[in-house]
């Protein structure tokens, strides 16, 4: 039996060159891609059998990664570091387009920014087939509509198992840099599932950052999290936006844990919630901006919720106010405050902290344990 040979193609090899528009030299090496896979003898989904290396800076004009039928997996593209190796788009495209093909993708050490406000990042289409991609120490930067963009009729149930390690974001998103539900009227994008971001640096301009229409199960471990500017319009730019909609019980769950995060301006916000779902913070705070006069103003609220659910804070520093509102009769709710704290001395009361809204805010339940103000 012969063992299975990897091979190592890179742009150069289909017409790329240095200082030219490298388009058609990636969509040529990504077309001899899709024609050259094999058998996977322990599965039915043929496996990639080439590794793309990257090296310097491409410029393109158009998408990179097209569509193509049947599907495909373990697809590697390596470059040499952040800014290291750049995919530059200069026009209002998609850069990729994985619809119901490409599972287990990885990038490492690659950055990818955009001159044009239009542009988008990736478009990920699925009817079962679009999943586990990973990004390992990648950059996104410049201007772009939306960064990654997630979504799926209604037999959908994939465009899940997406993680991003020690990865930077920077650069501007008129919308958001991961959106998840682009056509929301489909209720199993509820099933789009399992996202993970590990020490990664979010350091955008403006724009929400995770922003899903649709359910999901999110959790975020450590890193810097800034909103370093606001939006030209002045709406709000949210770390976490959590837009009104149905969705099924057992997908709306968030979990955050040890994350520092500044929204840096008194429209942004660091949640905008409307799931009734599990959302959690742990060892997390948002305090460094606490010195600003509108951190103790009275309409400063950057946690928001709406009929929510299940809420914890354990362990937290916070500032501002969080805001509660309630327009329904409560169900299955629980808000709980452990061992948090507030960092301004005017926030340090129950009443002072808590800006609680809507036709049943008499009627919201929320505690607190071991409170380091005091509070109960």
């Amino acid at each position: 039996m012969t063992t299975p040979r990897v091979t190592v193609v890179r742009p150069e090899d289909y017409g790329a060159t240095y200082g030219q528009d490298a388009t058609a030299a990636f969509q040529r090496m990504f077309d001899t891609i899709n024609r050259t896979t094999r058998t996977d003898p322990g599965g039915s989904v043929p496996i990639a059998t080439t590794v793309v290396e990257l090296a310097g800076t491409y410029v393109v004009s158009d998408t990179l990664m097209l569509p193509a039928t049947g599907r495909a997996q373990a697809l590697t593209i390596r470059g040499t570091g952040k800014r290291g190796t750049e995919i530059v788009m200069t026009r209002p495209k998609p850069m990729l387009v994985n619809s119901d093909r490409w599972m287990g993708v990885r990038w490492h050490d690659v950055s990818f920014r955009s001159t044009d406000p239009g542009a988008v990042y990736l478009d990920s289409y699925s009817t079962a087939g679009a999943q586990d991609w990973n990004w390992i120490n990648c950059e996104w930067r410049g201007r772009w509509r939306y960064g990654i963009g997630l979504d799926g009729p209604d037999r959908s149930n994939l465009n899940s198992e997406f993680v991003w390690d020690r990865c930077t974001i920077t650069g501007s998103y008129e919308d958001a840099w991961l959106w998840s539900g682009l056509s929301p009227e489909h209720p199993q994008q509820d099933q789009f599932l399992n996202y993970s971001l590990r020490d990664c640096k979010m350091e955008p301009q403006y724009g929400d950052c995770l922003r899903f229409d649709k359910g999901g199960s999110i959790t975020v471990s450590g890193g810097s999290w800034i909103l370093t500017g606001k939006r030209p319009d002045g709406r709000p730019s949210r770390f976490f936006h959590f837009p009104p909609g149905s969705h099924y019980d057992s997908v709306q769950n968030l979990t955050v844990t040890g994350v520092r995060f500044e929204p840096r301006d008194q429209a942004n916000l660091v949640i905008d919630s409307h799931w009734k779902g599990m959302i959690q913070f742990i060892g997390c705070m948002d305090d460094a901006w606490a010195f600003k006069p509108y951190s103790a103003a009275d309409d400063y609220a950057p946690h928001r919720y709406t009929n929510a659910g299940g809420v914890r804070y354990q362990g937290c520093q916070l500032t501002g106010r969080h805001r509660y509102t309630q327009t329904a009769a409560p169900s299955r709710q629980a808000i709980v405050y452990d061992q948090s704290a507030r960092t301004v001395s005017s926030r340090r009361t129950r009443a002072a902290f808590l800006d609680l809204q809507g036709s049943n805010a008499s009627s919201i339940r929320i505690s607190h344990r071991d409170d380091r103000d005091g509070i109960t």
